[in-house]
């Protein structure tokens, strides 16, 4: 049970300058930020227990003390520098220096960016993009209450009641010095239009993502380390072709292959706002949301009467998931047991004008998965079950009403 405050007091300025002398149009911004936040509450955890499937007692957690009271405060500062440069019609630059004080981890970060656009193709009809930059996150008031939240005794038992071995208690350790958790990010695109009517887009993103907070139980030593050690990475490949011929005669079609990894043990799962009590041993492996392929069809057309359909298909690899034993132990890799059933939803609209006295509003229906029962989000990860690999929690068919009203 958590109840938190937060007080935080914010002052932003920013300054433009317009310069058309220097090899080109510049317009040159610069600004600074300083946040002051303070972060306290009550903090209280009752016994968890994991129970077989015959009611006996696998693993019982309890937490030392009932209740606790954490209290961060943290002043973070940043400063900017961005430069808006055209050189010409055809190449443009943007610039920008970003650098800000972590006041959690009592870190500077610096985060230079680049950006570049040519118009290779007249008139702008094929455009060269792409850019590098370095972002820095920032940290959550609560990573600075780590060592004041209860700590776990875990206890495991046989299935005959039997301890097995002693009660281990995990006191909360910070491993090595804490960093800001950063990314490097590398995009490249290209943008075509052929006519008036057709556009396509192909593109790609690189994410290597380090220093990110993991937490990780080692019972050899009694305690859980929380450390800036986690590392992500992250690509996709984007490709998108749409069709305009006009307001109400439009269709997109976008296929994207990505592919993620990163430590599971992210801090957030275990002491953020819904707080997983269970923690086991971090590993680097699929993201739990990582999806290999999805494509997307969206549209808008124009019926008699005014009304306007627009309709929406996915189709997407569904979610990794992990298989458990008794004791929620993982059994094997983390998230390459396998995968949830794949995903295809299609929902629509169907709306038009209407107008009723002085008032004009836009109404009608929205229907969401045409398909019915499908889609899976769960599924039942425990070895020992007999229902081990069955999939449930389906999304349901279900129909709304659509009123934007406007006077």
């Amino acid at each position: 049970r958590q109840e938190r405050h937060v007080r935080s007091v914010q002052f932003v300025e920013a300054l433009s300058v317009a310069k058309n002398d220097w090899a080109g149009e510049h317009v040159f911004k610069g600004g600074v930020d300083i946040q002051y936040s303070r972060f306290e509450g009550d903090d209280a955890s009752q016994p968890v227990e994991i129970v077989r499937l015959d009611g006996t007692l696998a693993e019982r957690t309890t937490y030392t003390p009932p209740l606790t009271t954490p209290e961060v405060t943290g002043t973070e500062v940043a400063l900017f520098v961005q430069d808006r440069w055209r050189v010409n019609d055809r190449l443009n630059f943007e610039l920008g220096f970003p650098a800000d004080f972590d006041d959690v981890v009592e870190r500077a970060n610096y985060s230079p960016r680049i950006g570049m656009s040519v118009s290779v193709l007249p008139e702008g009809r094929g455009i060269l993009r792409g850019g590098f930059g370095k972002f820095a996150e920032r940290t959550p008031l609560n990573v600075g209450a780590f060592t004041q939240y209860n700590v776990q005794t875990v206890t495991r038992r046989a299935a005959n009641g039997t301890p097995l071995g002693n009660p281990v208690t995990f006191a909360h350790v910070v491993d090595g010095e804490l960093r800001t958790p950063e990314s490097l990010v590398q995009t490249v695109a290209w943008d075509q239009r052929f006519g008036r009517l057709f556009f396509f887009k192909t593109a790609y993103l690189h994410r290597s993502g380090s220093h990110a907070y993991v937490v990780n139980p080692d019972p050899a030593r009694g305690v859980l380390t929380l450390g800036s050690t986690g590392d992500s990475k992250y690509w996709e490949i984007e490709t998108t072709g749409r069709f305009l011929a006009s307001e109400y005669r439009d269709i997109s079609v976008s296929y994207v292959r990505s592919h993620s990894t990163r430590d599971v043990n992210d801090y957030d799962q275990f002491f953020g706002n819904f707080r997983n009590p269970i923690i086991r041993a971090n590993e680097n492996s699929l993201s739990p949301t990582d999806v290999p392929n999805r494509l997307i069809v969206r549209g808008t057309f124009g019926l008699p009467g005014q009304w306007v359909f627009s309709p929406l298909y996915e189709w997407r690899t569904g979610f990794p998931w992990s298989a458990v034993n008794e004791f929620q132990d993982f059994v094997g890799p983390r998230n390459r047991t396998g995968r949830l059933p794949s995903v295809h939803t299609l929902d629509f609209t169907l709306a038009r004008p209407w107008r009723l006295k002085k008032y004009r509003f836009r109404a009608g229906l929205k229907l969401y998965n045409v398909f019915g029962a499908s889609a899976h989000r769960d599924v039942q990860d425990n070895i020992t079950s007999s229902n081990y690999g069955t999939f449930y929690n389906p999304i349901e068919r279900s129909i709304g009403f659509l009123i934007d009203s406007a006077r």
